[in-house]
């Protein structure tokens, strides 16, 4: 019990005037006239009995409503747990504890205090009560269901730990809303342990609480949490005396209000300091520290970079992988007596393309063979002559397995007739655009798509200075996709999907021939990302974020290509691995395993090959969602509010009691302060009537006492 305003309490002192009032002496007398005495002197007459208590009574009534009128003034209420008080009433109780362990409860000693406040809620947890411990982060876990017993409840508090995983609260919430109702006890209750990060509620989604449930949010934020985090890694490569060199450049966040001044940043590579430098990061801002070149020597090396110490460790730390590039493996296909231009415009672009590089192998068509197309991700037939019917085979073939085709048509064409299932659409007679003295443009770029995405923004590059003299005629099918016309409408690139693979027919030449866009800016730049997206290239990651689910046919997939021939596909399909993650746990995936494992952990997962001749690991880093750094609070009711859609006491009798209240909301909320006020009066009103019949009957034996 406290009390909001306690001065009042020194009233307490009136409690002496009815005291004083019951013993001070009265003189009681009836005048009669005498003449014979007028001239006699007075003696007052005292009496000692008059000054003891003689109604105890009269006496509590008056002292009793003095104090609860003082109490009253004193504002008293009640600073119980709100489950503990509740228990104590009628009714079993369903009772979910929500209790965050993503990786911002690591900061400081919130979840030390979390886990105290759990252990006072469970304290309060009755024999006839049912109280489930859920864990949440990105997902939930069921730590302990449906049960009385705080020992098993107590114990699983004790065993939980931090996790990596990033802070949603939408699950957690909806998973207490389906337990609740399915539950048949009358008395609903949801406690809600975090420190409420505001990254974690992203979305504005309304969670229907059973009607009555009450929801009581307990924070452990603090109110000035801050910390330095590696936010991010840039990684640019570079080739000296035959080797590739990586500059690492480490992007740093200071999210607090004080800054960071000098702290020790470091590279490491295979578990080895390869440099340090001191920083400085200012309040609410950020910065960046870029180390010396490392050379990539072999794949898959562990590389970490550390910034300093403060309240939450686990994002001082990024991890990531160092591997030499990979190129993409492209053959060049060309009339047997081709010019030497005809190829170099295309090749010089591809050669200078460092992410990816490119691997170009030119060959004339009468050389290729079914073994010219393993271990290729993309094709490109540069204007060539009718290729035979047992390359044409193999080039479906490779096709339909997932390659990419790259179709160059201008005075040739690869097919002379016949079904054509690779050709996008059916080709028509050259279109000379010079007849009139003006040359062709694009008329249209398809900028959803993939090769074309990044050009949205003019900034990144133009093609309104690409002109075009002539080009080939080419009429769709429905199922093909135009992905740029001319300024008359003439399809300038044509895609058609072929089984697993891409095919891309572009209707002018790669020199300049029939149009300037060799020379123009863009070519360097399109055309490898033609390729990329033939070839279904996609950048190996350096790291992941918690959370991510890994696919592991991607690396099987990667290094049985790179280690093997012939049929890639079920040679893939046949691989197997074992993988090790940060804390040592082991899964078997691939063959008679999961296909994909879930990135749980922050640190690097090991994926050993079986079968394939790998001996060295595939390593995969795993780091934090950057968005647990940034520890700003939301304020508890106004998030359950948003959450539930309702305010903060509604009218289905659901109320959101908040630890966080002030002393005068609590005592608001209680109003004790009546009750007594209204005892108070009433015990005044009982005094009046006692002291009135008290009154009257003493007179009245008075009377009788002093008859004659």
């Amino acid at each position: 019990m406290s009390f909001l305003a306690p001065l009042f309490f020194v009233g307490l002192a009136a409690i002496v005037v009815p005291i004083l009032v019951h013993l001070i002496q009265r003189e009681r007398k009836e005048v009669i006239e005498f003449p014979s005495l007028m001239f006699l002197r007075k003696i007052p007459y005292q009496s000692v009995e008059r000054r003891r208590i003689h109604n105890w009574l009269l006496l509590m009534l008056r002292a009793a409503a003095m104090a609860l009128l003082i109490a009253a003034f004193a504002r008293p209420f009640l600073t119980r747990n709100p489950l503990q008080a509740a228990s104590k009433t009628n009714g079993a109780r369903e009772v979910v504890i929500l209790f965050d362990r993503s990786a911002s409860m690591g900061y400081g000693d919130h979840f030390e205090r979390a886990k105290e406040a759990a252990r006072k809620i469970i304290q309060g947890v009755g024999r006839d009560d049912q109280a489930t411990l859920l864990l949440f982060g990105t997902g939930t876990e069921e730590a302990v269901r449906a049960t009385s017993d705080r020992g098993r409840l107590e114990t699983a508090i004790k065993e939980v730990t931090v996790s990596s995983e990033a802070t949603r609260y939408a699950p957690a919430l909806r998973w207490a809303q389906s337990h609740l109702t399915r539950s048949a006890l009358p008395r609903k209750e949801v406690v809600l342990i975090s420190d409420f990060q505001r990254t974690g509620w992203e979305r504005q989604e309304e969670i229907h609480m059973p009607e009555g449930t009450v929801v009581t949010p307990v924070s452990v934020a603090s109110p000035d949490s801050s910390g330095l985090s590696v936010s991010s890694i840039a990684m640019q490569r570079a080739s000296f005396s035959g080797e590739e060199r990586v500059t690492v450049t480490a992007g740093l966040t200071n999210r607090g209000a004080k800054p960071f001044t000098n702290v020790a940043v470091i590279l490491e590579v295979e578990g080895r300091a390869v440099e340090s430098k001191p920083v400085t990061v200012a309040p609410n801002s950020s910065a960046s520290v870029t180390f010396a070149q490392v050379t990539a020597a072999q794949p898959n090396m562990r590389a970490t970079v550390r910034a300093g110490s403060d309240a939450m460790p686990k994002d001082n730390v990024f991890h990531f992988v160092i591997s030499p590039s990979r190129p993409v493996s492209v053959l060049l296909i060309q009339p047997d007596a081709a010019n030497a231009a005809l190829s170099l415009f295309l090749t010089t672009a591809l050669s200078i393309s460092t992410a990816p590089p490119f691997k170009v192998d030119v060959a004339p068509v009468a050389r290729v063979t079914p073994a010219s197309f393993e271990r290729r991700s993309v094709v490109i037939l540069n204007d060539v002559t009718a290729i035979s019917s047992q390359t044409d085979a193999s080039l479906k073939r490779f096709v339909e397995q997932g390659g990419g085709l790259f179709i160059v048509l201008a005075d040739h064409s690869p097919w002379s007739g016949g079904e054509t299932p690779l050709l996008p659409g059916t080709l028509g007679a050259p279109v000379e655009r010079l007849v009139n003295g003006t040359s062709g443009t694009l008329g249209f770029l398809d900028y959803s798509h993939p090769v074309f995405d990044d050009f949205k923004d003019p900034r990144n590059g133009t093609f309104t200075d690409i002109r075009f003299y002539q080009y080939r005629s080419l009429n769709p099918a429905a199922t093909d996709r135009v992905l740029a016309r001319f300024d008359d409408g003439a399809a300038a690139l044509v895609e058609r999907r072929v089984g697993n693979g891409r095919v891309i027919a572009f209707t002018a030449t790669l020199d300049p021939s029939w149009t300037n866009f060799p020379t123009r800016p863009m070519f360097p730049v399109i055309v490898p990302e033609l390729l990329k997206y033939l070839g279904h290239y996609e950048e190996p990651s350096a790291w992941y974020t918690v959370g991510r689910m890994l696919d592991i046919s991607v690396p099987l997939g990667a290094i049985v290509r790179e280690g093997t021939a012939g049929d890639t596909k079920d040679t893939t399909r046949k691989a197997s691995a074992v993988v090790v993650s940060p804390s040592g746990k082991q899964d078997k995936m691939g063959e008679g395993g999961s296909p994909s494992i879930e990135l749980a952990e922050q640190g690097f997962y090991s994926i050993r090959m079986q079968g394939t001749g790998e001996r060295r690991p595939y390593e995969v880093a795993v780091n934090l969602d950057p968005a647990e750094s940034d520890l700003s609070p939301l304020s508890p009711t106004d998030f359950l509010g948003s959450a539930t859609g309702r305010a903060a006491v509604t009218p289905t009798g659901q109320s959101l009691e908040r630890p966080e209240m002030t002393a005068a909301d609590m005592e608001k909320k209680q109003s004790f302060w009546w009750f007594l006020l209204v005892a108070g009066a009433l015990m005044l009103l009982a005094e009046a009537v006692l002291a009135n019949r008290l009154s009257r009957g003493f007179g009245a034996g008075l009377l009788q006492a002093e008859k004659p």
